[in-house]
């Protein structure tokens, strides 16, 4: 089918006659929205008035609106300005998703933490990072580090936050809950026997996990604990929830998939062959990271592994992924893109950090990483380009 459109295309721009030119306006650009935009931008060049129909909003809206990925994350938006100007956003998204396929990056250094830095959780205007120097701190996206919080008095493991509050769990077997309009501390919590190795929240519970083998879960209201999950024989390194369903992953190599409100483990997923540093879940895919130096992808439902990935050479510490690729940080200091629909390795940024990556996050612009090197890594794709108003 796209074979004809261009052919169709290629005629009508090759012809002695211009058809187009005879055609009413209306019809001239219902035929251009048949075209990719390839052929858009050949036929641009054809005459002054064939450049000027191949302007058109209308055409680009469709072009955006029926592409795969990007269309979904208009229609997800609840409101999108009325006046977006669907070429330009067209040619700003071409050129990213180009960017990311050859690897076309410029990486920036932030400096400022005293130790090894564990955890990152960033937004459009803010990174925050969690440290063994046992301070978190947030940073501008021009890497000026605008404030240092102190609290917990061991290393800072994890942290998760959203525009009302943070939460951080610390080798000091606590989490703390801060308060993110003032940044002070709004309660201390205590229950774990070991350090807390991560941490999660909704609207409505706090999820922890430690080293002392169990998955705390607590009120976000009153931080009071209302139940605690038994079941695993190692450490829990990590763990992720959507709704009622929690995942979490253990040294002792298995993932587990639990129901919230009942504290039932649900199922047992057993595949990899040594400890599990990383986990992530969107409600229906689990991906997991290992220190047998594999990557595996899970359904949720059945407890199939749908898909290993391999070439790390160090142990998987952290990953991140989204609908198209898996981004994931080990300590053989590399860190890698995956096509996460075939296990294809898309990138090996090798000695991003000069010593193991403890944590990797990534959006639409960027992937970001933390260090034993007491480094921050920002690998952006988006560097000269105008991204404010990317859908």
């Amino acid at each position: 089918m796209l074979k004809k459109k261009r052919l169709y295309c290629s005629v009508l721009s090759h012809s002695t006659l211009d058809y187009l030119g005879q055609l009413p306006v209306e019809i001239a650009q219902h035929i251009l929205c048949h075209c990719d935009h390839e052929t858009l931008l050949t036929l641009s060049q054809v005459s002054s008035y064939w450049h000027w129909l191949t302007q058109d909003s209308a055409l680009w809206r469709n072009l955006y609106m029926t592409h795969p990925h990007w269309g979904t994350r208009v229609r997800r938006k609840r409101r999108v300005p009325a006046d977006v100007d669907y070429r330009y956003l067209y040619q700003q998204r071409f050129l990213l998703d180009r960017r990311w396929q050859q690897g076309d990056k410029q990486d920036r250094t932030l400096v400022g933490h005293a130790d090894s830095i564990y955890c990152v959780q960033f937004d459009k205007d803010m990174i925050v990072t969690g440290s063994r120097d046992r301070t978190i701190k947030c940073w501008d996206m021009q890497g000026k580090c605008i404030r240092t919080l102190t609290g917990h008095y061991a290393s800072v493991l994890c942290l998760q936050y959203d525009d009302a509050i943070m939460v951080s769990g610390s080798s000091d077997h606590t989490i703390l809950m801060w308060n993110m309009r003032t940044f002070e501390t709004i309660r201390r919590m205590r229950g774990h026997a070991s350090g807390v190795l991560d941490v999660g929240f909704d609207d409505e519970i706090i999820a922890s996990c430690s080293k002392d083998a169990t998955i705390r879960i607590w009120g976000r209201e009153d931080g009071e604990l209302r139940r605690t999950l038994h079941g695993h024989r190692g450490p829990v390194n990590a763990i992720q929830f959507r709704g009622s369903r929690l995942v979490s992953a253990s040294g002792d190599a298995v993932i587990k998939l639990w129901d919230i409100q009942t504290g039932q483990c649900l199922r047992d997923f057993v595949g990899h062959s040594r400890g599990l540093a990383c986990i992530r879940f969107d409600g229906r895919r689990i991906v997991s990271g290992s220190n047998d130096n594999k990557i595996k992808v899970w359904d949720a439902e059945t407890g199939e592994c749908t898909l290993t990935c391999t070439g790390h050479t160090g142990l998987v510490r952290a990953l991140h992924f989204d609908q198209d690729k898996i981004v994931s940080g080990s300590y053989d200091q590399s860190i890698r893109v995956w096509d996460i629909r075939t296990g294809k390795m898309l990138h090996n940024f090798q000695s991003c950090h000069s010593s193991w990556v403890f944590d990797v996050m990534f959006d639409e612009t960027k992937i970001i990483s933390t260090s034993q090197d007491q480094r921050i890594l920002i690998m952006d794709f988006a560097h000269d380009m105008d991204t404010t108003h990317l859908v």
